[in-house]
């Protein structure tokens, strides 16, 4: 015999057989529910196929409304989880957070339009107004506004920072934290970028490293490239191998290779000479 169960609306609860301690508010707000208990619907429709998955948490017309086994779930916003059936363990909250998820488990996507094209993968976290909106595979991290908004299969990526490896589609292993940190990387891979608008230009390229605000800026095609400082081999473009330690290190240098400067203002002028090596203060 169902026991404590809360309804207010038509048609909720209407197939409830033995299901207990649910909530329902809102017309056919879990409607089909049969056996699962210590659900809560609020809203139209809110888990309105559900059957007999339990313990979720739909807040919001169309939330979780195609859910049927899937358990563990938290859907807060219009149609947030809207197509989700049976994956378990997912956090949506926002309008259409999370709206392709049919099966995906152990994802979490706070904001509008977060991870809203993921249907199967797992183990991702969006955070922001479409953080990571456009995202089918598995486990990335995105945290600021279209973070990762474009990324579509790239993996292991985790961006911190509005519109952080926004552009980024199927590069993989990489690192941004900052805003706009590697903001226009398409497929470059294993790149690590902290600081704002660090590695911005970066499409392609892959293994660099930049720390500090502007680091490695104009990067478009350069990989294997370390620059720590502000503006520390912010005109490189296409150079490879650089390493630059210092606040504007190699500030200057364009397609000039195999350098390493080290300390303030060290190799700042210089463009484009190869395999020079420079210690000190403007060195």
């Amino acid at each position: 015999t169902a026991d404590s169960n809360t309804s207010c609306g038509f048609n909720n609860l209407t197939a409830n057989t033995t299901g207990a301690n649910n909530s329902a508010f809102g017309d056919n707000a879990l409607y089909a529910n049969t056996t699962a208990s210590n659900n809560t619907a609020m809203g139209f429709q809110a888990l309105l196929s559900n059957t007999t998955g339990a313990d979720n948490v739909a807040v919001g017309s169309g939330a979780l409304d195609a859910n049927t086994t899937g358990t563990y779930l938290v859907a807060v916003g219009r149609s947030a989880l809207t197509n989700a059936t049976t994956g378990s363990n997912n956090v949506a909250i926002g309008r259409v957070a999370m709206e392709a998820a049919t099966t995906a488990y152990n994802n979490v996507a706070v904001g509008t339009r977060a991870l809203d094209a993921c249907q199967t993968g797992g183990y991702s976290t969006a955070i922001g107004d479409g953080a990571l909106s456009a995202y089918t595979g598995s486990e990335c991290t995105a945290c600021g506004a279209q973070s990762l908004a474009e990324c579509t299969t790239g993996y292991d990526n985790t961006a911190v920072g509005v519109n952080a490896l926004r552009e980024t589609t199927t590069g993989a292993h990489n690192t941004a934290m900052g805003d706009d940190a590697l903001r226009n990387n398409t497929t470059g891979n294993s790149n690590t970028s902290i600081g704002k608008q660090a590695l911005l230009t970066s499409t392609t390229c892959s293994y660099n490293t930049a720390v500090g605000k502007d680091a490695l800026y104009a990067d478009t095609t350069g990989n294997s490239n370390v620059a720590v400082g502000h503006d520390a081999l912010t005109a490189n473009t296409t150079a490879s191998q650089n390493t630059a330690v210092g606040a504007n290190s190699l500030k200057t240098n364009t397609t000039g290779a195999y350098n390493t400067a080290v300390g303030y203002n060290a190799l700042e002028d210089h463009t484009d000479g190869e395999r020079n090596t420079a210690v000190g203060q403007s060195a």
